[in-house]
């Protein structure tokens, strides 16, 4: 007699074929790549919650702040990441009027003055509060030197009339409307920069590292010395360069747009 082994079935599967145990056979990658996609999912739906809350919670509050001036030599406003409007005010007194936004975490402001310096100190969390931050409009007496500097923030200046301005900003714009000055000095690293007068100036000077620059002077008796570079961008100029001019015209900036024109 010839012994013979049989072929056994197993829960119906034929001996010979592969047994797979009960566990996730998807690979490594798969399971990583769905790990990442739940959580940019769940960091989604909480940041979404967040956002409705801050915007159902935003609000905006207004104070204002009366600084007296003794006879400064000058008028400093270190502004940091508010934006400032500066307008004509009156005589011998700084008027700072804030608008501050907050949201689901409050916007923190003060005013402080040391010597010639005011001092505005703005702060939230922008990404905990869509829409937060300060905006401050500062009445200035006319004719006084003004030094604004600021971060992030925007300044803008609208019928200043008399004395002399200079703006220092990191990433704020510049734009001036109506300018009676007599001197402009605007600096900024990438923020672009707008005037226009209503008066001839006796010197302008707007430096850019990457944003646009352009002014818009009044015609006069005044001439001006131009002097224009951009390193990548259009220059365009409409004014006459006198190299014996009285005045002078200065605009740099290393990839922005050049334009000057003459109103």
């Amino acid at each position: 007699m010839t012994d013979r082994t049989d072929n056994i079935d197993i829960e119906g599967t034929d001996a010979g074929e592969e047994l797979v145990a009960d566990y996730d056979v998807r690979s490594p990658a798969s399971r990583t790549l769905l790990t990442v996609v739940g959580t940019i999912l769940a960091v989604a739906v909480v940041g979404g919650l967040v956002l409705g809350v801050s915007l159902l919670k935003r609000g905006t509050t207004t104070s204002t702040t009366d600084i007296a001036l003794d006879d400064p030599a000058q008028i400093v406003i270190d502004a940091g990441s508010a934006d400032v409007r500066l307008v004509q005010g009156s005589p011998g007194i700084v008027r700072v009027r804030a608008d501050v936004t907050s949201g689901l975490r409050k916007t923190d402001f003060q005013v402080g003055r040391r010597g010639d310096v005011i001092k505005l100190v703005a702060g939230c969390q922008e990404w905990l509060n869509p829409g937060c931050g300060v905006e401050a409009t500062l009445e200035l007496p006319k004719g006084f030197p003004v030094v604004v500097r600021t971060t992030t923030g925007d300044v803008a200046v609208r019928d200043i009339a008399a004395g002399v301005l200079k703006v220092q900003s990191a990433d704020g714009d510049f734009t001036g409307l109506g300018l009676k000055l007599d001197e402009l000095d605007v600096t900024t690293t990438s923020g672009d920069i707008s005037a226009a007068f209503a008066k001839q100036p006796y010197g302008v000077k707007m430096t850019s590292r990457s944003g646009d620059v352009s002014a818009t002077m009044i015609d006069g008796k005044r001439t001006y010395a131009v002097t224009t570079e951009s390193r990548s961008g259009d220059v365009s100029s409409g004014l006459e360069s006198d190299d014996k001019g009285e005045g002078f015209v200065r605009a740099r900036t290393g990839s922005g747009d050049i334009s000057l024109a003459m109103s």
